[in-house]
């Protein structure tokens, strides 16, 4: 039988968007948080509605942006899970905290679980849409007991 393997982030958006109820009080696993991302996988064409207005774009907290932009690979272990990888940048656009900061403060730390994280030009050639992700080179963060 084939499983499915959905991208981190469609898993991490379906879950903060659910509007359902927990009876039990745990520790969410991973906190979504904003921040640019970067696909090789081709981007759906842009639906039109009738309203033509138009949104303003969110500005980091910065003037000038959060500082020099560099793609990093976060590279994920769950338990019973494929390994999977993402391209995200460097900065949360919001916060202009590292991204490494917030894995190190974010990640999941319970049995099973490992993120690791590194810069994108010290991976040439990773592919990140694999369907069972390698293991990142010259790994910058680590977090979890799976690493």
């Amino acid at each position: 039988m084939r499983r499915t393997v959905l991208p981190i982030a469609a898993i991490l958006l379906t879950a903060a968007c659910s509007s359902g109820t927990s009876t039990t009080a745990s520790k969410p696993t991973h906190t979504p948080t904003p921040r640019a991302t970067q696909s090789s996988r081709p981007a759906a064409a842009p639906s039109h509605s009738a309203s033509h207005t138009t949104k303003p774009k969110p500005k980091p907290s910065r003037s000038k942006g959060c500082g020099p932009e560099r793609d990093v690979i976060v590279w994920y272990r769950t338990p019973g899970g494929d390994d999977s990888a993402q391209v995200i940048g460097n900065y949360n656009v919001v916060s202009c905290q590292t991204t490494f900061d917030e894995l190190r403060k974010d990640s999941p730390t319970g049995d099973g679980y490992c993120t690791e994280a590194a810069w994108a030009d010290e991976n040439p050639g990773y592919n990140a849409d694999a369907t069972v992700a390698k293991r990142l080179k010259n790994v910058q963060v680590s977090v979890g007991p799976a690493c």
